[in-house]
C-alpha cells in the first residue's frame, strides 16, 4: 500500500515537474511582444503598430479566434495593415497574456475589456476585425458599442446556433476535478507532441504559413490556465451567440462579412449567409478554395475588403 502511494505521488509529481517545464518552455519562446494595460482590473496584453492614430489614420482593431492569441493576427492581417493603418492587436482575456475575470467567457464581456484597452490608448471610431470566434466577440462588440465604431469586419465568424456538440477535452476541461488533472498532467505534454501536426489539417485546403506553429506561439495554448479560458469560450460559445442572434438587425454601421466555401469549422451557410441576411447594408464575399484561416490565406483579399470600409466612412 505504501509503495502504491508512494508511486503515484512520484509520478504526479514527475508529471508536474515535466508539463511545468513544457509551459515554461512555451512561454520562453513566445514571450510578450506588447504591453499591458490595466481595463477594470484586469491586465490585457496588446500590442500597437502603424501610423499613429489621433487624427493621422483610422484604426483597426484586430480580434483573435479561439486556440491562438494576438500573434496570429500579428503575422496575417497586423503587419501587412500597419504600414497604413493604426493597428491595435489585442490578447482576448485569458488567452496570451491576458488575465481574466470569471464572466470572461462572455462575449459581451470580451467585448467590454477590449473596448476598455481601446480607450486606455483614446482610440475612438475604430473599426473592428474579428476572425472566427474573434468574429463573434467583434458581433457583440458592434451590438454593443456601435455609436463608437466606424466600422465592422467578421471573418469566418460564429453568428449562429449549430447543430452538434464541441471536442470532448473542452467539455472534460470544465469538470471540477477530471478537468483539472486534463490541464496541468496533460495536455500541456500531450497537446505540444502532437500539436504541429493538427496544423497542416486545420488549414486545408489551403497551405499553412512556413513555421506557423512556433511563429503564433501555440504552444502558449497548451498552458494550464491559458487552456480552460479557451475551453470555457468554446464550451459557452453556442448559448451565447444563441442569446445575440435576434439582435443583429439592430447593426445599422458598415458591415463586412467574408467566409471561405471550403470552410469545415464554421458553416458558411449556417453562419455567414444567415447573417448578411439579417443585417440590412451588409456585403457578403465567400472566397474560392478557401478553408477558415482565410485571414492568412486570402490576407490580400481581406485587406481590400478593410480597405472598402475605410473608405465608406467619413475616416
Amino acid at each position: 500500500m505504501r509503495v502504491s502511494l508512494f508511486l503515484t505521488i512520484a509520478i504526479i509529481a514527475l508529471l508536474a515537474g515535466v508539463s511545468g517545464c513544457a509551459s515554461i518552455k512555451a512561454e520562453k519562446n513566445a514571450p510578450p511582444i506588447g504591453r499591458f494595460v490595466n481595463v477594470d482590473g484586469e491586465q490585457m496584453h496588446i500590442l500597437e503598430a502603424g501610423v499613429e492614430h489621433k487624427g493621422k489614420a483610422p484604426s483597426i482593431i484586430l480580434i483573435h479566434g479561439a486556440s491562438v492569441n494576438l500573434r496570429d493576427m500579428k503575422i496575417a492581417l497586423g503587419d501587412p495593415l500597419s504600414k497604413r493603418y493604426h493597428v491595435l492587436m489585442i490578447d482576448r482575456p485569458g488567452r496570451g497574456y491576458s488575465t481574466r475575470p470569471d464572466d470572461g467567457y462572455r462575449l459581451a464581456r470580451q467585448a467590454e475589456l477590449i473596448r476598455g484597452a481601446s480607450k486606455v490608448l483614446d482610440i475612438d471610431k475604430p473599426i473592428v476585425v474579428g476572425q472566427s470566434f474573434g468574429g463573434s466577440v467583434a458581433l457583440a462588440y458592434g451590438l454593443e458599442y456601435q455609436e463608437d465604431m466606424s466600422g465592422l469586419v467578421v471573418l469566418a465568424a460564429v453568428s449562429h446556433e449549430w447543430p452538434g456538440g464541441i471536442a470532448w477535452y473542452n467539455t472534460v476541461s470544465n469538470t471540477p476535478i477530471i478537468g483539472k488533472f486534463l490541464r496541468w498532467f496533460v495536455v500541456p505534454l500531450y497537446g505540444q507532441s502532437v500539436g504541429p501536426n493538427g496544423i497542416e489539417e486545420s488549414f486545408a485546403p489551403n497551405p499553412a504559413p512556413d513555421n506557423y506553429y512556433d511563429a503564433v506561439g501555440l504552444p502558449l495554448l497548451f498552458r494550464p490556465k491559458d487552456f480552460k479560458s479557451n475551453a470555457e469560450d468554446i464550451s459557452n460559445l453556442k448559448r451565447e451567440v444563441m442569446a445575440m442572434a435576434g439582435r443583429y438587425g439592430e447593426l445599422k454601421l458598415p458591415v463586412a462579412i467574408v467566409t471561405g466555401d471550403m470552410d469545415t469549422t464554421v458553416s458558411p451557410e449556417l453562419h455567414s449567409k444567415t447573417l448578411v441576411n439579417e443585417i440590412d447594408g451588409a456585403s457578403l464575399d465567400v472566397l474560392e478554395n478557401t478553408g477558415h484561416p482565410l485571414h492568412h490565406a486570402r490576407k490580400d483579399q481581406i485587406i481590400g475588403i478593410i480597405d472598402e470600409i475605410v473608405a465608406s466612412t467619413d475616416l
